[in-house]
C-alpha cells in the first residue's frame, strides 16, 4: 500500500519537477545559414572566423588549406582513438589539434582533435572550412529550429518549449553519433541522426533489404561529402514513425556508402529537434505545437565610473569593438578603458581584483574600468586568443589596445598615466 501511494505521489510530482528543471534552463541562441540544404554555422577557430557544415553523424574535420589559414600547427597531432570517420566513407590524411574553437559561449573546446580531409571539392564549392560534428556540443542540449534558422544551446536541460512527452531514448555512439529508433511500416530500425543527408531517411544495404515495399521514386543520395546524385534504388513505404509523428508515403533510398542507416535533415522540415547528449535523449515536435520562446537571460550592463564593471561579449561588441565584423580594432570611446580578463580559479586574478578596484576609484571620471569573466565569455576570449590570466587590455581613445599579461599593478598604473597624457 505504501509503495503504491509513493508511486502515485511521484507521478503527481512529475509536472512540477519538469517545471523546476526548465525554469533553471539557460539558453544561448545562434543563427545559422543554409547553403544547398546544408546547415552552416560560423565558428571561431584560434580567433579566426570560419564556416562549417554541421553534420551530427560526422567527425569534425577541415580542408587541408585551412590548417594554415586557421593558425593550426600542422604537426600538432590530434588524439582520436580511430583512424577515420566512423559512419561514412570519407578520406582523411591525418589529425591535428585546434588550440581553441567556439560556437558562441556554450560550445567551446581547447585542444580539440580534428581530421584533415583529403580532397572534397563540394565542400570548397559550398565555401566552408570543413565539417563540424557533434563532439563540440556534448555538454549542451542542442536544438535546431529550421523555421527560424536558429540553433539553441541550453544547459542543463532542454528549452522550455520542448515538450517532455515528445521524446525518445537514444544511444550515444563513439564519435558523438546519436542513434535512435525509427519505425518503418511497423518494423523498428536503428538510425543515426545525420544533418548532412537532405532526405528524411536513407538506409544501408542490410536495412534496405528488410523493407518489403514496392519500388519508390527517384531521390538524391550522397557518398561521403560529395555532391548528391540520383538513386533509383528506392522503396516506397506507407508510414515512417519518429517520436510521436507519422510521415506518410516516403521514398527510402538505399545508400551503399552508409555504415549505418540515417535519419536525415529532412526531419527538420517538419519540426524542432533537440539532442540531449548527457541524458542520451532526443526530443522532436511539430513547429506549431506550442509557443517558441527562448530561455535567454538578458544581460543588462550598467557601467559606473569609479568601479570595476562586469561586461559581456555583447557589451564589448556594442561599446568597445565589434570583433565579428573583421575590421581593425580601433577603440572609439571618449575615455580610456581598462579591461581585466579574469577567472575565479585564477589565484593571481583574485589577488589583483581588489587592487583594480582601488585604481578604478583613484581614476574615477577619467578612466573606465571593466572586467570580463573568462569562464563565461568563451567566444570573446577565443577571438583575442586569451589563454593566460589575468590579461589586461588598456584602450586609448582612438587607438589600439595595449595588452599586458600577469598581475603587475605598478606597471598598470604607469600605462594608465600614459593613456591620460
Amino acid at each position: 500500500m505504501k509503495t503504491r501511494l509513493f508511486m502515485c505521489f511521484l507521478v503527481a510530482l512529475m509536472p512540477f519537477m519538469a517545471l523546476a528543471q526548465t525554469k533553471n534552463t539557460v539558453s544561448e541562441v545562434k543563427d545559422y545559414r543554409e547553403i544547398d540544404g546544408k546547415i552552416v554555422i560560423s565558428c571561431l577557430v584560434n580567433g579566426e572566423e570560419a564556416d562549417f557544415v554541421l553534420d551530427l553523424a560526422g567527425q569534425s574535420a577541415i580542408l587541408p588549406e585551412y590548417v594554415e589559414k586557421l593558425k593550426i600547427a600542422p604537426d600538432s597531432r590530434g588524439r582520436i582513438p580511430y583512424n577515420g570517420f566512423q559512419y561514412k566513407k570519407v578520406l582523411v590524411t591525418k589529425t591535428v589539434s585546434i588550440n581553441s574553437i567556439s560556437f558562441g559561449n556554450s560550445a567551446f573546446a581547447n585542444g580539440m582533435a580534428v581530421f584533415v580531409l583529403d580532397n572534397e571539392p563540394y565542400l570548397r564549392e559550398l565555401g566552408v572550412a570543413g565539417i563540424m560534428g557533434g563532439s563540440l556540443f556534448r555538454n549542451v542540449v542542442l536544438t535546431i529550429d529550421s523555421r527560424r534558422k536558429k540553433i539553441t544551446m541550453s544547459q542543463p536541460y532542454r528549452p522550455t518549449y520542448m515538450k517532455l512527452d515528445h521524446r525518445i531514448s537514444a544511444k550515444l555512439l563513439q564519435g558523438s553519433g546519436m542513434e535512435c529508433q525509427v519505425m518503418i511500416d511497423g518494423m523498428a530500425f536503428s538510425c543515426i541522426l545525420d544533418t548532412w543527408t537532405n532526405g528524411l531517411v536513407e538506409f544501408n544495404e542490410s536495412d534496405f533489404a528488410r523493407l518489403k515495399s514496392a519500388k519508390g521514386d527517384v531521390v538524391s543520395i550522397s557518398t561521403g561529402y560529395a555532391k548528391a546524385l540520383e538513386s533509383s534504388q528506392t522503396k516506397n513505404i506507407e508510414q515512417c514513425d519518429f517520436v510521436r509523428e507519422a510521415f506518410k508515403n516516403v521514398s527510402v533510398p538505399m545508400n551503399p556508402s552508409l555504415v549505418r542507416s540515417v535519419l536525415g535533415a529532412g526531419i527538420l522540415k517538419y519540426g524542432i529537434l533537440s539532442l540531449d547528449y548527457l541524458r542520451q535523449t532526443v526530443y522532436f515536435q511539430p513547429f506549431d505545437l506550442g509557443e517558441v520562446k527562448d530561455d535567454v537571460i538578458e544581460n543588462h550592463v550598467v557601467v559606473e565610473s569609479g568601479k570595476m564593471n562586469d561586461i559581456t561579449g555583447a557589451y564589448f561588441r556594442e561599446h568597445i569593438h565589434d570583433y565579428m565584423k573583421g575590421t581593425d580594432f580601433i577603440f572609439k570611446g571618449d575615455k580610456p578603458v581598462v579591461i581585466d580578463f579574469w577567472a575565479s580559479w585564477c589565484g593571481p586574478c583574485m589577488k589583483l581584483l581588489p587592487v583594480m578596484e582601488q585604481l578604478a576609484a583613484k581614476y574615477k571620471d577619467q578612466v573606465i574600468f571593466l572586467k570580463v569573466n573568462a569562464d563565461k565569455e568563451k567566444e570573446l576570449c577565443n577571438k583575442f586568443n586569451i589563454s593566460a590570466l589575468p590579461t589586461l587590455f588598456f584602450l586609448p581613445v582612438n587607438g589600439k589596445p595595449i595588452v599586458e599579461i600577469g598581475a603587475a599593478p605598478t606597471t598598470y598604473e604607469k600605462i594608465i598615466e600614459q593613456l591620460l597624457k
